[in-house]
């Protein structure tokens, strides 16, 4: 399958999915952020997309539990693991507010829930 079109593939398959740029001597890693939405601002300029000597390689996405991944090239094991470390430091920042929100609402209902109990100790 073509890149471009298993790229999509991944993209409309992801609840979370970045696009993943790498200098020349693949040390410097960019995440670009695709989905849940694209990040307003987020792409590179293309100054600093130059002056990085930036490419893209390819592309991580999470569906559920299950990652998804495509790269464009043979990359060195290191630097696969690199780009997984990103990406889960990525989801870490992404949803930490959330799940925080989360837990704050679940909280809040369980204690709505055990005030509504009625009280049936005799007196």
């Amino acid at each position: 399958m073509p890149y471009m079109e298993r790229a999509a593939t991944i993209a409309c398959e992801s609840e979370i999915c970045c696009q993943v740029l790498l200098s020349h001597d693949n040390a410097d890693i960019e995440l670009v952020q695709l989905k849940p939405h694209a990040y307003p601002g987020g792409y590179i300029a293309p100054e600093e997309f130059t002056a990085r000597q930036l490419r893209s390689v390819g592309i991580v996405g999470l569906s559920g539990l299950k990652p998804l991944v495509y790269f464009k090239e043979l990359l060195p094991p290191h630097v696969v693991d690199s780009i997984a470390a990103a990406f889960l430091a990525y989801i870490r920042v992404l949803t930490e507010g959330e799940f925080a929100a989360q837990m704050e609402a679940a909280g809040i209902a369980e204690l709505t829930r055990l005030c509504s109990i009625p009280d049936t100790r005799m007196n």
